[in-house]
Order: structure tokens, then sequence, then C-alpha cells
């Protein structure tokens, strides 16, 4: 059984139906709420574990891992707005991992800067 866990946070999961530009023809995004404002866990990974370098580069990614409960329909292909933490958009880069309790779900978001 695995451990639990305060879901402290609220969290919408989007996900991308595209569409196209009626003047241009060009794909865009449309981004449509699956989970409204629903209750999480969202820790984000320690500084030493999200510096890298790549070609001299260094990139500033910030990771943290969220865990829903009930949340498999949700798909690597979608995003996360963290509404605590202004409302920031990542992406999630991973996931669905399901817990050993069978109702959890674990995903790691990623957003880039601050």
């Amino acid at each position: 059984m695995v451990a639990p866990f305060r879901r402290d946070e609220k969290v919408s999961i989007q996900h991308n139906i595209g569409g196209v530009d009626p003047d241009y023809g060009t794909p865009v995004e449309n981004w449509v709420t699956l989970l409204d404002r629903y209750w999480a866990n969202v820790q984000d990974e320690l500084p030493s574990r999200a510096e890298s370098t790549s070609n001299g580069l260094d990139l500033s990614v910030r990771r943290s891992r969220l865990r829903m409960q009930g949340a498999g329909a949700v798909t690597g292909k979608m995003r996360a707005v963290l509404h605590s933490r202004g409302d920031l958009i990542m992406q999630i880069i991973s996931g669905p991992a399901m817990l050993d309790d069978r109702v959890h779900y674990e995903f790691r978001l990623e957003a880039y800067g601050g």
C-alpha cells in the first residue's frame, strides 16, 4: 500500500484539440480544460536534479511531480495549470504511472524559465 499524500493544490488539466487558422491555414493550438481545479499533490524536484547542460548551454528547467486520484484519462500530450502557483502552465512529460494502491496516478511536469 502506498503512503497517503496531501491533496493540497488545485490543478487544471488541459488537452489540445488543435485547429486551423481561418485566414492563413496554419495549425493553431486550442487548449480545452479536461479537469478543472482538481485537488492534487505537486512536489518540485530539487534544484540539483533539475539543472542540466547541453552542449555547453545551461538550461533552466523547472520539474515537478504531480499526483492525482482517478486521473487515468490524463496523458503525456496534455498540460497542467497549477493555480496555487500563479496559474503556472507545465507540460506533462511522462506518465501516467499508477501507484501501488491502484487509485492514484503520478506524472512528471516540466516548465522552462523561472
